[in-house]
């Protein structure tokens, strides 16, 4: 069991890294688009300040490499818990199952915080950027 858990640790690390370069190049062009249609740099504010950050773009950057970041730790926790299961599984069922709600539990509440605590970054670096006169 440990050898076939390593072999599928292996394949589960070769997929992300073949669907991961896919989905930078996916980003990067996704995220060019953003930066000309919703940020468009070349405006110049209507205070005249020249000085421009691409909120928008960099948010979904961020949010694209979180969510890449949740996947890596979501496959290496599921592949990890499955192994676990599957031996609990051959000795009594229950425990098996329990097992597995637990890890369950563990890779919801993981993702899930993570994606909390990085919007939570974004939205105080984003309100401490951003001037209170500029909210209206």
């Amino acid at each position: 069991m440990e050898r076939i858990n390593k072999d599928v640790k292996e394949g589960a690390i070769t997929f992300l890294k073949k669907e991961y370069c896919a989905l930078a190049i996916f980003c990067a062009l996704f995220g060019a688009i953003v930066l000309c249609a919703v940020d468009m740099p070349w405006k110049v504010a209507a205070n005249g300040d020249t000085h421009y950050f691409p909120y928008t773009t960099f948010a979904f950057l961020v949010g694209a490499a979180t969510s890449m970041a949740c996947g890596y730790a979501g496959m290496m926790m599921a592949t990890t818990c499955n192994v676990k299961t599957t031996y609990l599984c051959n000795i009594n069922r229950f425990e098996g199952f329990k097992v597995a709600f637990q890890g369950g539990q563990v890779l919801g509440f993981v993702l899930v915080g993570l994606a909390l605590l990085v919007l939570e970054i974004i939205i105080l670096s984003y309100t401490a950027a951003i001037a209170p006169t500029e909210w209206t």
